[in-house]
């Protein structure tokens, strides 16, 4: 079964490099007929970390109209830039309320709670819309379009990007080569031996140089599969389906612990705090090291923020996961103004390759040149968009310091993932009696982050956990287990 679907996702993403090849200048396609779309201005929020500023926005937008105007739409956009500190609260804040302040909106699970609204009803149902436009089906394929389903319909449509999803370390390649570290040596070896053969370099990074790691997250935090981000999980087993709390599971207990105690051997920046950023950090030059989640080309995508070259090692195999899968989307809410126009904007993002990179980019000859086929050199920094949150990231150009085959790594990428048993389950949260669990179990976990991060002495972290388990009871531990057992036991029955 995993190789015939290895095999399927190979096809599927070499389709996709060769329509991004034939679609190298931007066809714009669509079977709708412009004729039905009207001359307004459709809003567009995306979703990024440090705004460039209204005016900037104003300026990227005026780009993108141009590449509107040589299509012949009628229609203008504006793009608005979302704050990703905030995102997800002003973002439900603004559906739940039913206004029309945007036409088109960044959703996740992660952002802008994409399966609360969707069955709320706070999205619109896209389906009578892709028929229109079969041309993003075609792209996506059913293993992305199926993930997006609620109650059988498509209320948002995923960025067509890597499938799986990866954790390790990202590693400044001046200090490898100063330590002499063979990461070749290390990426021989199993997965699970490889965080003990690199571990002996962090204390040396530190002791020689000077050097702290920055671990953003719980290693073992990705050996399991989102239900409910952050506190209710499925194990990434073979064949296993209980649900858990995983951070109260003795592999995510053992990865706090190793944090705690490389923080208290100074292996960690002690003046870190709950809003210490990671990218931010490592600029610094203070930093060897930095866990993130990885994929193809990761550390070469850092390189132009980090300000250093970088190399990178991962630390389990690649798995195919709901939260990837529906990690990055569009959606149009529900009480949009402009939702045909909306539909066609949304439609070239996966098919035009040039407005998708003004996006991204900027305007050729202005803000990027090009060095290469399909290959970038940024001269001016006007885009302001993010590559993998929308429409077709296999159409982006890429930059002069990625690798030319990156791409194709990706294919290599996504074969070599498994899929996660619960991928294909959708959760219904929707209840009122699953928010209030929900929310109180989030509310208990925000007050462990120093936990988490490794800030509680190593002799003091079995009675955190007790007490942490003891508050998560409280809020309804129990209840929200026992009701997402019973949802994916019903799910597991419509399989057999």
């Amino acid at each position: 079964m995993k190789k015939l679907i290895s095999l399927l996702l190979a096809c599927v993403l070499a389709l996709s490099l060769l329509a991004a090849c034939d679609s190298g200048s931007g066809s714009g396609s669509s079977s709708s007929g412009d004729g039905d779309l009207k001359a307004v201005e459709v809003s567009y929020q995306l979703i990024g970390w440090g705004s460039p500023g209204d005016a900037a926005m104003a300026e990227l937008s005026g780009k993108v109209n141009e590449r509107l105007a040589e299509l012949g739409k009628p229609y203008t956009i504006k793009l608005v830039f979302g704050e990703g500190g905030d995102y997800t609260q002003t973002t439900n804040l603004m559906l739940s309320s039913g206004a029309n302040e945007f036409d088109i909106i960044f959703i996740s699970n992660w952002a802008a709670s994409f399966y609360a609204n969707a069955a709320a009803g706070y999205l619109t149902d896209l389906g009578p819309y892709l028929a229109k436009y079969p041309d993003i089906e075609r792209i996506l394929t059913s293993d992305f379009m199926n993930a997006s389903i609620v109650d059988g319909k498509n209320y948002a449509l995923p960025t067509n990007k890597e499938k799986a999803r990866q954790v390790g370390w990202v590693l400044r390649k001046d200090v490898v080569d100063t330590l002499g570290l063979d990461l070749a040596a290390i990426e021989a070896l199993p997965y699970n031996q490889r965080l003990a053969a690199l571990e002996p370099y962090f204390y040396r990074a530190n002791e020689e140089l000077g050097l702290w790691i920055y671990p953003n997250f719980v290693l073992s935090d990705y050996q399991y599969s989102r239900i409910i981000d952050p506190v209710i999980m499925g194990r990434a087993e073979p064949n296993d389906y209980e649900v858990i709390v995983s951070d109260l599971e003795q592999r995510w207990i053992d990865g706090v612990k190793l944090n705690s105690k490389w923080f208290a051997d100074g292996l960690i920046n002690p003046n870190l705090n709950n809003q210490s950023n990671g990218d931010t950090e490592f600029a610094t030059g203070n930093y060897f090291a930095i866990t993130y989640q990885l994929k193809p080309g990761k550390d070469k995508e850092l390189e132009p923020n980090i300000g250093f070259e970088l190399v990178q090692i991962a630390m389990n195999q690649p798995e195919i996961d709901p939260a990837e899968t529906t990690g990055a989307m569009v959606a149009i809410p529900v009480g949009a103004a402009n939702k045909d126009e909306a539909f066609d904007f949304i439609n070239l993002l996966y098919t035009d390759a040039v407005l998708l990179n003004t996006i991204i980019y900027g305007k050729e000859g202005v803000d990027f040149d090009f060095v290469g086929d399909g290959i970038v050199t940024i001269t001016g920094g006007g885009g302001h968009g993010n590559g993998w949150t929308m429409g077709d990231q296999f159409k982006n150009y890429l930059l002069e310091t990625e690798d030319p085959t990156k791409w194709e790594q990706f294919i290599a990428f996504n074969e070599e993932g498994w899929p996660l048993p619960l991928l294909g389950f959708v959760p219904d949260t929707s209840s009122t009696e699953i928010q209030t669990w929900k929310s109180g179990m989030d509310a208990v976990r925000e007050n462990y982050g120093d936990l988490f991060r490794g800030y509680t002495a190593p002799e003091n972290v079995d009675a955190e956990f007790d007490r942490l388990r003891s508050e998560y009871e409280s809020a309804g531990m129990n209840e929200l287990l026992a009701e997402m057992q019973g949802q994916i036991d019903a799910w597991l029955a419509t399989k057999d």
